[in-house]
């Protein structure tokens, strides 16, 4: 009995010991595989691009004039820590900038690296293009005036330009001193998205150009004006004819009348004016017993008038 207790003991002690050892087990890998997972996030790169990063030139400003080259670089950017690479994605939170140093570069065209300065530890950076070509010039001042330029396609069919005017006539030009040889004039140009199917006011851009239209590179002082341009719409003369209307008195045969105008001048849409022939002016001659001279509106769909009332001079004539 007592060999059949001891058999019994020991085979409950061996199961224990099994559940325990399975339960270690599994307990033992949940462990291993968290770790590991920790590993693989602490060890994960993150990455981003930024577009148009600006380059600084650093010159003597005062003695020469840099052309040629583009004003900004695209940035690769790759950490291990998110929380920075998000910080340099924002202009205003960003700590490096990219520097081209030309402060022992000589006159000419050269190609010069770019680099990254003050970058974020932890942060690594690519910058493209690398290099960047620029020239580099004595620095030249000249005043030029202004041209403003208004192309007649931005005109509606029809439309006239009737003025044109700025606020500034001169600009102070500073550029290379073989560029500025080169500037044939400083135009005002209206932009090319402008309609002008109504009198336009706004500040419009300088730009130097050579004698074939080319934009030069040149630093304007100031860099805009103020241009306002009066544009007519599309019009023409028409004959006013005269209409008697309204209530007639019995001892009247007729009614004469005199115009103060015989014409008047239509504007409006090309489409619209061109319908128009003659603008009728309705003579009301109720209640008219005597020579009266009255005051006639002249009214017509989709087009404006000038003058928009003229002097009738009624005479009834008796029978």
């Amino acid at each position: 009995m007592k060999n059949k207790d001891f058999v019994s003991s020991k085979f409950i002690y061996i199961l224990v010991s099994l559940f325990f050892a399975i339960v270690l087990f599994f307990n033992a890998n949940t462990v291993l595989l968290k770790n590991s997972n920790d590993r693989t996030n602490a060890s994960e790169t993150h990455s981003t691009t930024l577009y148009d990063v600006p380059i600084e030139l650093k010159y003597d400003h005062d003695k020469y004039f840099v052309s040629g080259f583009d004003g900004s670089a695209n940035v690769y950017l790759t950490s291990y820590n998110l929380v920075r690479l998000n910080a340099e994605k924002s202009s205003d939170t960003r700590s490096f900038h990219l520097v081209v140093d030309l402060t022992k570069v000589k006159e000419g065209t050269v190609e010069v690296p770019v680099r990254v300065v003050e970058l974020a530890t932890g942060v690594n950076a690519q910058v493209d293009p690398g290099n960047i070509s620029v020239t580099v010039e004595k620095k030249a001042e000249k005043t030029f005036d202004i041209t403003p330029v208004v192309s007649l396609k931005l005109l509606p069919e029809g439309y006239q330009l009737k003025n044109v005017s700025i606020d500034k006539d001169t600009v102070k030009v500073t550029s290379g001193a073989s560029i500025i040889t080169q500037i044939d004039k400083v135009q005002a140009v209206l932009p090319s998205d402008v309609i002008l199917d109504n009198d336009y006011s706004g500040k419009v851009y300088l730009q130097a150009i050579d004698k074939s239209g080319k934009v030069l590179p040149a630093k304007l002082s100031p860099t805009s004006v103020n241009m306002k341009v009066a544009v007519e719409l599309p019009n023409k003369h028409v004959p006013i004819v005269g209409k008697i209307t309204g209530k007639k008195d019995n001892s009247f045969t007729n009614y004469n009348f005199k115009l103060s105008k015989d014409t008047a001048n239509i504007s409006g849409e090309q489409k619209f004016i061109d319908d128009v022939s003659s603008i009728t002016a309705n003579i009301d001659v109720t209640n008219i017993t005597k020579e009266t001279t009255i005051k006639v509106p002249l009214s017509q769909d989709n087009v404006t008038i000038s003058p928009n009332v003229i002097d009738v001079i009624v005479t009834p004539v008796k029978k």
